[in-house]
């Protein structure tokens, strides 16, 4: 049977929207217990906490380009809530930077420099070196935290864990917005 994932996935990009009162997987159907699953979610309604990432992060994964935008600016006035808790000064430019390279980092982990090896390519071959790439230090992924400041790595960690946390919420609540009318 085909997750709810992939059914997003592919009612995110269909062309056809048309829905029968028969049915209950349709395209339009998953669209809608995605768009219940926002509203409880991005809410805290029916005994959930706020996740208001949960949706726009499935949307974004599905090849939604412009949810992007709407993560970013939902992630900002987190981050600049979570900042503020911690007690860093934060501005406006500097919490949207911090989004952008969050979910950039979140969206592509490895380093472009050894495409994630870890390790130099040899120039003018398509072959791995036995030296250590230097910005990612040997790891295949990008040190974000090492971009910021000491004050500000702790809120850049629990950003990068919000994400985390927040990419695998939208199915659940959504296959709980289908339940009722899928005889299970």
């Amino acid at each position: 049977m085909t997750s709810i994932k992939d059914r997003y996935a592919s009612a995110v990009n269909s062309s056809n929207l048309k829905s029968a009162p028969d049915t209950k997987w349709s395209d339009t159907d998953v669209l809608g217990a995605y768009g219940i699953a926002d509203r409880r979610l991005s809410s805290g309604d029916d005994h959930f906490s706020k996740h208001p990432l949960a949706v726009p992060l499935e949307r974004m994964f599905a090849g939604d380009s412009s949810a992007a935008s709407t993560i970013v600016s939902i992630l900002s006035g987190v981050i600049r809530g979570k900042a503020k808790a911690l007690r860093i000064n934060m501005t406006v430019t500097q919490a949207t930077d911090m989004a952008k390279a969050t979910l950039g980092r979140f969206r592509a982990p490895a380093c472009r420099a050894c495409s994630g090896h870890g390790f130099k390519i040899i120039k003018g071959t398509k072959t791995l070196g036995d030296s250590r790439c230097h910005p990612c230090n040997g790891t295949g992924k990008v040190q974000l935290e090492q971009l910021y400041r000491v004050e500000q790595r702790e809120l850049v960690r629990w950003v990068m864990a919000q994400l985390e946390r927040e990419a695998n919420m939208a199915g659940p609540a959504a296959m709980k917005a289908l339940a009722p009318s899928l005889n299970l």
